[in-house]
């Protein structure tokens, strides 16, 4: 388990969530070269690993009215070859060894590989030994099929019209790999965004819409600017593709945060209402829980004091009592970091009950996570899942 060096806050509230505004005061990094992407194979954050399989810069002609992003997957017997020409596209060698022929320039696509044709670029396509399988992403009216003389082609997926496309946008193309237990950064994109999983399964956040689970075959678009982020909790490796049309003088993803809920309610989770420490697996220099880093600052209240454990990392834990049993809805936390180390990235709840909810996830240490349950319980014990090791804790309980 990961636990940050600001403080985990648990916030135990009987209450209902409502939106309200995200913080806007994570800075970006500084705008790379243009037809250039920052950030590099770290692009999304977090510990995702993201390769970038095409990009281009395209001029207003080169984008059609309404545009979609329109998949076609094409099969082509060894030799069998078709040619043609549309609106701008990536191309993505799905299995088996392709050939890509655009004007002079030949390229041979290994499966995984992609690349980028220019807008009314006459091209070839020729299936290698064994043949090939591969999908044309174009940026076309939605509707739109897939032009020349072909015997095996299906479609793939049709996304909604992009909108907010900024002027002369870069055309980007990544394929991304979250490994089991690992997450992107919450971040935004100067540009729309379109994702579609194509092995394992994710769990999917954006501000407009909440989380959702997303398996194989399934995709999902944003606007510019929206916060998002990508998380893996199951056991598998996930992969996705996605599709950008970003403004190219702004960095390609900047830190974000998603909207902190407005609680309405009563928090139970204060010393000053009852609540109390009955357990902690540490404090710091093993002093009291009364002391400057002892677990009764986790219930104070107060977000400038911290309990850190001795040390504890993925075995941190802490247990609350309440003053009477409760029906909980809503717990927050909040979880410290120290830079490298001290950052919790989930955590579960064991009530006196033996019920256990969870993993929690978190997706930074800049604010509360709050997330909805519906237990009733008098003791709760936070248990660290995922840490980044070191001294864990918590800023508020």
């Amino acid at each position: 388990m990961r636990w940050l060096s600001r403080w985990v806050w648990v916030a135990l509230l009987l209450s209902a969530v409502a939106a309200c505004q995200a913080s806007d005061d994570l800075e970006p990094g500084p705008a790379p070269a243009e037809g250039e992407i920052s950030m590099g194979g770290s692009a999304l954050g977090g510990n995702a690993e993201t390769t970038v399989l095409g990009r281009a810069v395209l001029e207003s002609e080169d984008i059609s009215q309404d545009p979609a992003w329109v998949a076609h997957e094409v099969h082509l017997a060894e030799g069998e070859t078709v040619e043609h020409s549309h609106e701008f596209a990536f191309v993505y060698a799905k299995e088996g060894p392709h050939r890509l022929i655009v004007d002079a320039d030949s390229q041979a696509l290994e499966p995984g590989f992609g690349a980028e044709v220019a807008a009314g670029a006459t091209h070839r396509h020729e299936g290698a030994e064994g043949g090939s399988v591969f999908w044309e992403v174009r940026l076309a009216p939605p509707g739109s099929v897939l032009p020349g003389e072909l015997d095996d082609v299906r479609l793939i997926f049709e996304s909604q019209v992009e909108g907010e496309i900024p002027p002369r946008p870069l055309a980007v193309f990544v394929y991304v790999l979250v490994p089991s237990g690992g997450r992107t950064s919450v971040h935004t994109h100067p540009g729309p965004e379109l994702i579609y999983t194509i092995s394992g399964t994710i769990e999917y956040e954006n501000k407009l819409i909440g989380a959702k689970v997303m398996g194989p075959g399934e995709f999902e678009g944003i606007p510019p600017a929206v916060p998002v982020q990508k998380r893996n909790t199951f056991e598998q490796d996930a992969e996705f593709l996605s599709w950008f049309l970003v403004d190219g003088a702004q960095p390609f993803a900047s830190p974000a945060r998603f909207p902190a809920p407005e609680i309405e309610g009563e928090n139970l989770a204060l010393l000053e209402n009852g609540a109390s420490v009955v357990g902690v697996s540490s404090n710091y220099q093993d002093r009291p829980k009364d002391s400057a880093f002892g677990a009764n600052n986790s219930l104070d209240g107060d977000p400038t004091t911290e309990w850190s454990s001795n040390g504890d990392g993925d075995e941190a834990w802490i247990e609350i009592e309440l003053p009477e049993v409760t029906q909980i809805k809503t717990i927050g936390f909040w979880t410290r970091t120290m830079g490298d180390s001290a950052q919790v990235f989930s955590f579960q709840v064991v009530t006196d009950r033996d019920e256990i909810y969870g993993p929690f996830e978190l997706g930074d240490a800049e604010a509360v996570y709050y997330f909805d349950t519906d237990f009733t319980a008098q003791r709760l014990r936070f248990e660290a899942v995922d840490t980044s090791g070191g001294n864990t804790g918590a800023i508020e309980i």
